[in-house]
């Protein structure tokens, strides 16, 4: 049975991750045959152990939905419980079996969470229960994202609340107002003011790389001269071109710039103007960015030939509005992008576009979008996923070597 596995962050006030959400599904969740119960439990059961659950989230709590077969039968015993959150879907029915595992469970160690809820007299039983209650921004609205929380709390004082499919700041800022504690959807890769402003020496510098880097025929001197301006931007290349990885003793920035050539030098100078960048943004931000290029890279032969290294800029260009809070159609005109890269980054146009399209769907557990995709450009199951969790992989090799810079 082919297998996915998709993980989502949930952030706390701070905007830092707090845990993950993991969604297992094996075969094709549109078919007419699929049984949910047995994929997740096939899934849960053999996927965590070849993947490893450190590795899909980085150490922190998992969010796992569970049906309420799936809790009766008890496959929660196969997962550690200091690190797992049962997710219960809002279409459970509520029954003394259920009530009695959720309380073995609960004494076990595992949190109880109450997903999409709607608040209605049978569920009292549940709230009691519960650790957490996630509401979903989009079904809910006004006054009612408020109302939950204050009914929920005369029966559970010790709720906390997570607000999901939060896809922009204003919602993001007003479930922080509202007294919740948890946020989960990517508000976080997108612009919080869009405004003309002036930018800073950092993003000024920034702009002039990417501009020589996007023409025809960049000239190393001038290249040379823009990283000679900033000392740890040098330092950086420097620590890169005589690591391990490429093995050169380099004293010379001019002789760095060459022996990377282009290609790798348009990698290398956004990831290290995007770590820099970051410092006002989460971390999460410069993680997904670093992902979606991994992702994209290796799902290259599918969209396009011979372009592998540009599909990685391609991913982390996807959120450079989110980290300079303003349009991406002036930033890609400052940085002479254009062609079928602006295209795909602005209106999800073409193969890119497509490309960029189906790893964000993968992002937000819509795998059903996501399956529209794959069987458009003729990709199974079980490839997407292992590629998937590669990217995983490389991006946290990535991050670490940044880290150590």
């Amino acid at each position: 049975m082919a297998a996915v596995v998709a993980r989502q962050p949930i952030l706390d006030k701070n905007k830092d991750v707090f845990a993950y959400e993991l969604l297992f599904r094996g075969g094709d969740p549109t078919s007419d045959n699929f049984d949910g119960d047995k994929a997740t439990a096939r899934v849960i059961s053999s996927a965590l152990e070849s993947i490893g659950f450190k590795k899909l989230t980085e150490g922190k709590p998992a969010f796992i939905n569970f049906t309420d077969k799936l809790l009766k039968q008890g496959i929660p015993d196969l997962l550690a419980p200091g690190n797992v959150y049962l997710e219960i879907l809002e279409d459970i029915k509520v029954d003394d079996h259920l009530l009695y595992a959720l309380k073995t469970y609960k004494e076990m160690g595992f949190k109880i969470v109450l997903d999409d809820f709607i608040f209605s007299e049978n569920l009292i039983s549940l709230v009691e229960l519960a650790d957490f209650i996630k509401i979903d921004f989009l079904a809910i609205r006004g006054s009612a994202r408020k109302n939950i929380i204050e009914t929920c709390q005369k029966y559970n004082s010790n709720l906390k609340f997570l607000g999901e499919k939060i896809e922009t700041h204003a919602d993001y800022i007003m479930a922080v107002n509202l007294g919740y504690d948890y946020f989960q959807g990517y508000f976080f890769t997108k612009p919080e003011i869009i405004q003309t402003r002036e930018s800073n020496s950092y993003e000024f510098s920034f702009f002039k790389m990417m501009e020589e880097l996007n023409k025809e025929e960049p000239e190393f001197k001038t290249l040379e001269e823009i990283v000679k301006s900033d000392f740890s931007m040098s330092y950086s290349l420097l620590r890169i071109i005589n690591s391990a990885h490429f093995g050169y003793d380099v004293k010379s920035i001019r002789q760095a710039i060459v022996l990377l050539g282009v290609d790798k030098l348009r990698k290398w100078s956004l990831l290290y103007f995007l770590k820099g960048l970051n410092s006002n943004k989460p971390d999460i931000l410069f993680k997904t960015a670093v992902l979606r290029a991994n992702f994209a890279e290796s799902l290259s032969k599918y969209f396009c030939d011979d372009k592998s290294s540009n599909l990685f800029v391609l991913g982390l260009l996807s959120v450079i509005d989110g980290y300079l809070d303003r349009d991406i159609k002036d930033i890609l005109e400052e940085i002479s992008l254009f062609g079928e890269f602006k295209q795909a980054l602005i209106s999800r146009e073409g193969k890119l576009g497509d490309l960029l399209s189906l790893i964000e769907s993968f992002e937000k557990l819509n795998l059903k979008q996501c399956q529209q995709y794959l069987a458009k450009y003729s990709l199974d199951y079980n490839t997407f996923s292992r590629k998937y969790i590669n990217s995983l992989e490389k991006t946290e090799e990535i991050i670490n070597a940044f880290e150590n810079y």
